[in-house]
This record gives C-alpha cells, structure tokens and sequence, in this order.
C-alpha cells in the first residue's frame, strides 16, 4: 500500500496494525482534512459472509456508543468491493505495546484502569458487551488518555431493540430472521483474556467483560499475563482450572485494596466478581483518589475502612471491630511512659499463604519449622485444617469432613494437632500431623490448647448459660474444670512452664463489667484463679473489647509476655504486655507488635518470639435472591447488588421493589443510599459524621433515618428525591420501619432492656409501643395488613434470639402472654407479602441459613414445618462474616434482599519486638 492509493475519499498515509477482522491504516478525510483510522475487511481467512457481517457489526456496537474515551466512528462503507470502517485517529500506543515495555506503576495503573471500567460501563449501559477486550484493543493517547476499540465481538444485548440484526454474534449460525446467534459451544474471543464462560462456550453478558478487565489490570501491574499456556487450548484450561499467581506475590509493593479488586474481579462464577462496571470504576476512582493523597500508600499499605460492630442485643453500644489490609512497613512503636524519640528496630515480616480465599486461625509448632491453618482453600465451601512447612512449603490438607475444622494447637513435640470442628454437634478433636485417625477428644468443645510440656489440652466447654475451661490428659483420661464459679470463661493460654492457665473471664452474670470482667490466671495444681487488674490498666490505654478488654492470644517464653488483639483507633493490630509471675499484675505499658491497616489476629508464638498471624479483610455487600416469596420458591441464583470497597448494611425496599435503601460506610461513617434498582443509579441522601439507620416508605417517596447526636437519637425526613430533610421526632431511636399506610415509624429504642416505640408522622413522641420487664425487643416489622406486628426477644445477652408475633389494637401491643411464638432460634423476621410465610434466619443446621415459617391466616400461629429457603455453609461468603450480627430480611413479591459478608485472609510470620 503506498501512500498514494485512496479509500473513497480517505487517503491512505501508513499502516497502523493489524487486527483480527482486517487491517489499519493512518488516512486523512480529504474533504474535512482530518487525520483519521480506517480499517479495510480482511478477506483472507474467515468466510466472506461471515467476515462482512462481523465487520459491519463492530461498526454499528460502536457507533452506538458516545463516549470520551471509547473510538468515535465516522464512516462505514464500501469501495470497489473493499469493505472500510472510517474512525477517530488517536496518536499514541497500544496499551499492549506499553506494557511490553514495563509494568505500570500504581498511579498509571490506576489512571488507565479507570478510563477504560467508564468506557465499559458507558457500552453495558447501551447494552454492548465487547467481548474482546484486552491490552491490543486499548489505545493509549500522547497525553495518556485511553480510548477502547474494536467491538468487532460486541453483542449487542436484548434491550438494545433499534439495530436487531446485531443483536447476537456467532461464527457458526445465522437465524432466519437475520440476526446473528451466539451458539453454547461457540468460542469467540482472544484466548488469554477470555472469561471461564467464553473459554467453556457459553453465553457471556457484562460480567465476562468484568473478566477480561480483571485480566488486563493483572498484566498492567504485574507485566506478565493471568493465565499462560503453550497453547490455546491449554491457555483455556488454564483460564478454566487455574487460579492466577497473587499479584502482590510478584509485585510486593503492590496495595492490598488493588489487589483485592483485581482477584474480585478474576472469580470463574460471574456471581462471585463486580456485578457492574459502574460499580467497580467507583472502587477504582476511590483507590485512585487514595492513592494521589498519600492514603493507598506504596509497600503494600492499604487503605483503611473502618467496620463496627452493632451486637444483636441492642442494649450494647456499638463496637469498632476489623477494617482492610496488611501494612509491611514498620514505624516507630507507641511505648506508654516513653520519650517519643525511643524507636525500635523494623520487624521483618514474612508471607507464609497466598490465598484468594478465607485462611484463618494460624498456629506454629514450638520449633518454628511448621504451620497449621484452616483455609477453605480446597474450593468444597468449608474450612479443613492444613499443614505446611515455614516459610515457602506446599500447604498439605490434613482434615476433610464436611464440617468446618478451625483453631489448630501443635503438642509439644509437633506430632499431634488439637483443632475444633463443627463435625457432629461441634467438639475438640486431636489428628496425627502427618495424617491418621481423628480422635474426639470433648464434645461441645472449642478452642483447644496444648500445653507447652505437652501433658495437657485445655478447652473451652460452652455451657447454658454461660462457658468454662476444662484441662484433659493430652494422653486421654477424665477432665476437670479449672474456673469454677465464673459465668463466663473463654481464650485459654498456657504459661511457659504449662503451670498456669491465663484466661478471659467474667465472675458473675448480672454484675457490672467493673471489679468482675478480667485477665485471670489459675493454677493448674490446686485451681486456685489470681485477678490480673488487665481491664483497667487496658481501659486506660483505650482499648476496646467485650465489655472492655480483648481476649489474650498468646503466652511467650520467659520473657511472660502476653499477646493480644486490639486495637486504639481505626487500626486493629497484636499488641503485648508484660506480665509479673507470682503477683499476675501487668508490669509494664503494652506495645504493639504489627503495625498494619488491616485486621491482625489470631496469633500464635513460639518461646523465642516468632509470630504467626492473620492478616484478614471483610466486605459487607447487599444480595438478592430472586423468590416466589408467597409460596418460598426460589427462583434462581443470589445476585449482588452492592460491590464497593465500603460496607454496605441493613438494606429495606419499597412495595414495589424498585427502590432500595441502605447504609453505607463509603466515607468513613454510615450514610444513606437510595438505589433505583431498575437503572442501577444510586443517591447519597445523606452526609453526617454520625451512623444513619434508614428505611424507605413502601411507595417509595421518602426515607427516615436516625443516629445518635447530643445523646439523643432524633427521627429525620427526607424526600427520596433530595432535598432538606425534616426532623419529626427528638429522641426517639433506631428508625426500623415505616408502617404500611405510610403515616408512622417502628423505632428501637436504646434502654436496657429494649423496646419499641411508634411514631405516628406529625405527632408527638409515642411512648414505648412494645416492651418487656426483661426480653430485649428489636426488628421489629409490621405485616403488611397492618394488623400484627413480628419482633425479636431475647431474654439474656446469650440466649438464642426468639421470634413473636402480637396483634395491634389501636396503636397498643397485646401483652405478652397473648404473644405467639413462630420460632425459639430466629433473627431478623419479615413477612412475605401477602402475610403468610414469616421469613428469619437460623443457625439451626450448624450454619446461619434463610428460613421461613407458615402462619395460620387468623391466628397467625406456625402450621407444618420450617422451609428451609438458602443454605449458606460455606464459611467464606456468609452473614457470620458481618459485624453488625445478623442482617435484615427485606422481602418483596419477587425477590428476597439481604447482607452477606465475605471473608478473606493470609497468614504472615514477624519477630516479636523485644521488651527491655
């Protein structure tokens, strides 16, 4: 081709590339003398029909499309038999090319990821998937702008009715009607950058391009490709089987939020990835903006998001529990009664699993040449224990039942493990390490510790009420109980010498936390316990924790440390303290031993002070399950509605369910969100530095909401449109639900018990509607007649959460004599709509699971069994991974709305920081 020879009235100037449907040149429109990029149709190689179809095809997906940074599409046509595309010329490289060079660092990573997730959200708003998208298709401009071409795969979805004849793309069939089929079998697209359900011929809608993203941005920091093989098929099964290398494993610099948006995006079920690309291009702009301010710093810091904890007995304050991602860089320690000028040396840290999944509950043998962890890991939805040895060994699973094996302790010679499984009604079991039969060691047991000279195990047993800690013969015999007279008695660790026992502990059940909840230690000899005085010494210092005081870890060596896990601030991390043999009082100020963002938990220490620890993340996102939900039928699979690097909680739906109210946590407090869950388009209602409870009103047209401000709790107003929002009530309470005629709200109040009161809009504050001398009362919810009301009551902080239901009378409750009792173990109850099926959730089968129950029509009384609706066993993605207790239940006709939390985490190996 020379520069001379002429396309309709585009002269040709060079060749830019070639593609897969033809090739490109630089021309210039002579009659607007613009630059512009023409692609001719290859002729070669795929039949002429085909060919020409597809061509036009790309042109009409992305002439469709408006957008700053996808190609603009001036011209299609034909010239002397040659087919043409005339599209914008943009100066610059392809991102591949780019690429080939070096890796990009976070920042450009960044900048690019961002254009090109707004090109992608632009296309599946029009309904164009692209289907082949990967680095060669990316143009990067002079100036660093991205523009994304060649729709030569796009498929044109079913709400795209203007151009039918593109609405389906195939290489193998054509309807009669003239569109173009995808056929189940068919594989189309760049093999490297395929989604699983491209590789395996299947449909593929927005969320395949949410893949293929997910593969570009892994190549843009890492520099090497996801998946690799020396073939295209074996590229494919890679794709299919494979999970990619951990980017931070090659990049250890790499944030840990950019990875986990990277690997979010990477699942092989569609379910499990971002749902949207609008959606995924908010998490990336907020990576962004993090990381230009200095918040998403380089070395593997992340960024921080701070998640609370609102217990299922509303009577508690909220307490502030696990947020994002390790920190590898060490700064100086935080030392009580020291001159800040003492700094001390940089712990090394090590990385001992590269996990995509949940991996918890690490424990290292008294050696320090080996590592035991439950990980779920095995991809069977539950977690098994595995062994592996320190510090580059191949994890070897050591259980496989069905239940979940957690909390591994090594006996004093490294041939045994104790864990806890949920096998069976739950208990302690010891396995050889090297494999061998499971022995039962205690029933209804957890938390097992070997004592370091190996001749004892120590457990907790839970009791009703209440819990204690046993001792057995690590060898079998009978046990004992070593906190007699303690209501409460949990986290056992064992001294150095194995002659104590030190332990969480709470004396008496209805006794203030003062002078009763404490750090104990007990003598294994006569059982004789010594009150520590942790509480206070920790209170001061600001630590959190139930009723005041973390749960102990670890005991190490001579030096009689004690490791534990807390937290002053946002930042959750291992601290340890040192503790006086013989007077057990604490003898010095605590000092931190990690120095991450993330939730650092669960240690285990060897006598010389190396640490193994978890580094674990939690996201709270709102599902949706679709549902017949008169009848309980469950008419597909669970889809998420909320994927942001926030958390997303207690989400309420109006009649209608086409909008959704919640509360999120994107900046830094709960705040209000309404979503059209129709458009997908999303509305921040409000901005406080306070934690909103929201609920919509069934038609849709407003939202109320409360949080805390001056000790008070008012009620506030405010139009689901915008606008200034009204304040109808002082103090009143935790806002739950707006009646069915719209014209008052159910609120929880904050007494000890609680209780709930009414108020009707316009009004003065309603007294408590519906109380009990003792039950703690809360969620509740009106049926949708209006003429009962469904509550949890609760009567002691550990009873299970009961299910009531009782009729209103004018505004009134029926005592509670009248009350009828739906279910002894359930949370959070909503009726379906037409009031015959009360939906809640129980952990009834060993795992917390969607039920519901059948009610008599009059009397409301339970009639047959429970229906079991969605089973959540896998320990990875579940509503025991949230922090606010068990979540709300929104039901519509169609469909059921929910919180579930996803857990992931990996085990890290430091130097304990030694105490003069």
């Amino acid at each position: 081709m020379t520069t001379t020879r002429t396309i309709s009235h585009y002269e040709i100037v060079e060749t830019l590339g070639q593609g897969g449907m033809g090739t490109v040149y630089r021309a210039v429109d002579t009659r607007l003398r613009r630059p512009v990029a023409i692609k001719l149709l290859r002729r070669e190689g795929a039949p002429s029909a085909e060919s020409r179809k597809r061509f036009v095809q790309e042109a009409r997906a992305a002439s469709a499309l408006n957008h700053p940074h996808i190609i603009t599409i001036y011209d299609i046509g034909e010239d002397s038999g040659a087919d043409f595309i005339a599209m914008e010329y943009v100066p610059g490289r392809s991102l591949a090319d780019v690429i080939e060079r070096r890796r990009l660092g976070v920042g450009d990573a960044l900048k690019y990821a961002v254009q090109i997730a707004d090109a992608l959200a632009a296309a599946h708003a029009a309904g164009i998937v692209h289907r082949d998208l990967k680095p060669g298709n990316i143009v990067v401009g002079d100036k660093g702008s991205i523009k994304v071409l060649d729709f030569g795969l796009a498929k044109l979805t079913e709400s795209i009715r203007s151009e039918p004849e593109g609405a389906h793309v195939s290489t193998e069939t054509e309807s009669a009607d003239g569109r173009l089929r995808t056929e189940e079998g068919t594989i189309l697209g760049t093999a490297a950058y395929m989604s699983p359900e491209q590789a395996d011929g299947k449909p593929a809608d927005a969320r395949s391009d949410v893949f293929s993203f997910g593969v570009v941005l892994y190549e843009m920091v890492t520099g090497r490709r996801a998946f690799r093989g020396d073939s295209k098929m074996s590229t494919l099964a890679a794709i299919l089987t494979k999970e990619p290398e951990p980017p931070s494993r090659i990049v250890p610099e790499l944030p840990r939020d950019l990875e986990k948006v990277i690997v979010r995006c990477l699942r092989k079920n569609p379910d499990r990835r971002w749902q949207s690309m609008a959606d995924l291009k908010v998490a990336l702009e907020e990576l962004r903006e993090e990381y230009e301010s200095g918040a998403l710093a380089a070395a593997g810091v992340s960024t921080t998001i701070g998640r609370w904890r609102r217990p299922s007995w509303l009577g508690l304050e909220a307490s502030a529990v696990l947020i994002a991602v390790l920190a590898v860089a060490a700064v100086g320690l935080w030392r009580w009664l020291r001159t800040p000028e003492t700094v001390a040396p940089r712990p090394s840290l090590v990385r001992l699993t590269s996990d995509v999944g949940w991996t918890d509950h690490p424990a290292i043998s008294r050696d320090g040449e080996l590592l035991a962890f439950a990980s779920d890991r095995s991809g069977d939805g539950n977690l098994d224990i595995w062994v592996q040895q320190i510090p580059d060994g191949s994890p070897v699973r050591l259980t496989r039942d069905a239940g979940d094996d957690i909390d591994p302790s090594f006996s004093a010679d490294g041939s045994r493990i104790a864990f806890h499984s949920s096998r069976s009604g739950g208990g302690v079991y010891v396995v050889p390490t090297l494999g061998g039969e499971e022995r039962l060691v205690a029933k209804s047991a957890y938390s097992p510790r070997f004592s370091p000279d190996g001749a004892w195990i120590a457990y907790g047993i839970s009791e009703s009420p209440g819990s204690r800690i046993d001792v057995a013969p690590a060898a079998g015999g009978p046990s004992r109980t070593l906190t007699v007279g303690f209501y409460l008695a949990q986290a056992p660790v064992w001294s150095a010498d194995g002659r104590h026992l030190l332990f969480w502990g709470q004396r008496n059940r209805d006794a203030g936390p003062e002078g009763n909840v404490d750090w104990y230690v007990a003598a294994l000899s006569d059982g004789a316990v010594v009150r520590t005085d942790a509480r206070d010494v920790l209170l001061r210092q600001g630590f959190q924790g139930f009723h005041g005081l973390p749960v102990p870890d670890a005991w190490v060596g001579a030096s009689n440390r004690i490791i534990f896990h807390g937290h002053i601030g946002d930042s959750w991390n291992m601290w340890q303290v040192p503790l006086a043999v013989g007077t057990w009082r604490l003898s010095g100020p605590p000092e931190r031993a990690t120095f991450g963002t993330t939730d650092e938990a669960a240690a285990s220490a060897t006598a010389d002070g190396r640490m193994v620890f978890i580094s674990r993340t939690l996201g709270a996102d709102v599902w949706s399950l679709p549902i017949d939900a008169d009848r309980g039928r469950v008419q597909g699979a669970m889809k998420r509605l909320t994927e942001d690097a926030a958390d997303d909680y207690d989400p309420t739906l109006s009649a209608d369910g086409a909008t959704m109210v919640y509360r999120s946590r994107r900046a830094g407090q709960f705040d209000v969100v309404l979503k059209n869950l129709t458009t997908g388009a999303e509305t921040m209602l409000t901005h406080t530095p306070a934690d909103e409870y929201p609920a919509v009103s069934g038609d849709g047209s407003k939202v109320a909401y409360s949080f805390r401000q001056n000790g008070k709790m008012p009620v506030f107003v405010v139009a689901a449109a915008g606008g200034a929002p009204q304040q109808i009530c002082d103090d009143c309470g935790e806002v739950e639900q707006w009646s069915p005629d719209g014209g008052g709200i159910l609120y929880v109040t904050a007494d000890d018990p609680s209780g709930v009161g009414f108020l009707k809009v316009g009004a003065p504050k309603n007294d408590r509607w519906l109380k009990h001398q003792r039950y703690g009362i809360y969620n509740p919810r009106f049926s949708p007649d209006g003429g009962w009301v469904a509550f949890n009551a609760r009567p002691d902080r550990l009873a299970p959460a009961r299910v009531f239901v009782a009729r209103i009378h004018d505004f009134s409750v029926a005592a509670d004599s009248d009350w009828v009792a739906v279910t002894d173990d359930g949370e959070a109850p909503a009726w379906s709509p037409e009031g015959a099926l009360l939906y809640f959730w129980s952990d009834r089968d060993g795992s917390p699971c969607l039920w519901a129950q059948r009610l008599d029509p009059a009397s409301k009384r339970p009639t047959g069994p429970s229906l079991n609706i969605q089973h959540f066993h896998s320990r990875g993605l579940s509503w025991r991974n949230l922090y606010l207790g068990a979540p709300d239940l929104a039901v519509v006709r169609d469909r059921l709305v929910f919180n579930l939390g996803e857990h992931t985490g990996n085990v890290w190996m430091t130097e304990l920081p030694k105490v003069p």
